[in-house]
């Protein structure tokens, strides 16, 4: 990554503007993929690199809704970080002792994981997200256990 670029993802006053430009970008045009994202600043000029447009794409709240990236409901975040587990989440269960997966409506595992992985639960290595599915790699069992009743008190 050539230096410039790395100060033009991480400085302040350039990532509100390419963040700026982001929900711009979501709430006009049809944008799929990570890369559709990176080619439509481009054409604004703003330098990014995937893995800064990962993180803010997670920052912003984004969800992707019918295979398109769109701004999560309005006031969502704020107003109670666990709603997106309560709302999205179909089914918890583990599956083998350092193995939990988490059945999502279509679009928003991306998100749930976000939430997984900002409540920091003691056991938990990792998650990985699809469209309607993430894997949590648990240290133990008995990890994985106290995960999935977690989950399953906030679901229920």
């Amino acid at each position: 990554m050539h230096k410039y670029t790395a100060y033009m993802n991480s400085h302040p006053s350039f990532k509100a503007e390419r963040q700026s430009a982001v929900l711009e970008i979501v709430a006009r045009e049809t944008v799929a993929t990570q890369a559709e994202l990176a080619e439509a600043l481009k054409k604004r000029r703003i330098p990014a690199t995937q893995v800064t447009l990962s993180r803010d794409i997670a920052e912003l709240g984004l969800i992707k809704v019918a295979g398109r990236y769109r701004p999560a409901p309005a006031g969502e975040a704020a107003a109670d970080p666990e709603a997106p587990l309560r709302t999205w989440v179909r089914a918890v269960r583990p599956a083998g002792p350092h193995l939990a997966v988490i059945r999502c409506d279509v679009g928003t595992a991306q998100r749930v994981g976000i939430v997984i992985d900002g409540l920091a639960l003691e056991g938990i290595a990792g998650t990985i997200a699809g469209d309607d599915t993430v894997f949590i790699a648990v240290a133990d069992a008995a990890a994985n256990k106290r995960v999935v009743a977690f989950l399953q008190s906030r679901i229920n």
